[in-house]
């Protein structure tokens, strides 16, 4: 996560001519301050499911960290080919109450400007967690069901709080699928070959 994180803002330093991939469906979601707190859950979020993974299924957690990688590296080339930029509403602070507006200001201020959007991180760790959720062995649907929830709820809050355009969610949810099929392809190739 760190050295995804570094790639991410040393790419910004190479670039400096972005696209808008704003679609019409963008223009009909609206931005709602209070999905914020949903935004702000995504550090706790990954660490807390990455930790729960790591206890109850060290091989799927394994498995994971390297797909993930793989993928962060991917989205790191298709920032560096085809850099994107969100464009942002106005927003009246002081029309929301102090903790709204200070979560909202905080994400702006730390993510500034908001570039490389496509595809979108937030979403990409969250489906990947998400997946390897799905996939742990010996632990009940029931004990699943939250961390899924909360993962579709961080990634709808990203378009709601204006920090992706539709298509960056689109985007890391394909990849993410693209990637993980193929990885859980390999290492079940691999075990047979074994």
């Amino acid at each position: 996560m760190l050295g995804q994180a570094l790639g991410y803002y040393s790419i910004k330093l190479f670039i400096n001519d972005y696209h808008i991939i704003e679609s019409q469906i963008d223009n009909y979601i609206p931005f709602i301050p209070y999905m914020i707190y949903f935004y702000a859950m995504f550090y706790p979020y990954i660490f807390l499911t990455l930790y729960y993974t790591f206890l109850n299924d060290y091989d799927n957690y394994r498995k994971g960290i390297i797909i993930g990688t793989i993928t962060y590296i991917i989205t790191d080339i298709i920032f560096l080919a085809y850099p994107t930029i969100m464009i942002r509403p106005e927003v009246a602070y002081d029309k929301l109450d102090w903790l709204t507006a200070t979560l909202i200001n905080i994400t702006y201020t730390y993510d500034n400007p908001p570039i490389n959007c496509f595809p979108s991180i937030h979403c990409l760790f969250c489906f990947q967690v998400m997946l390897m959720t799905m996939m742990l062995k010996n632990v009940e649907i029931k004990k699943k069901f939250p961390i899924i929830i909360i993962g579709i709820l961080i990634s709808i809050s990203t378009i709601f709080v204006k920090q992706h355009y539709f298509f960056d969610i689109i985007g890391a949810l394909i990849l993410s699928i693209v990637m993980n099929t193929l990885g859980y392809v390999y290492f079940k190739k691999k075990i047979k070959n074994s």
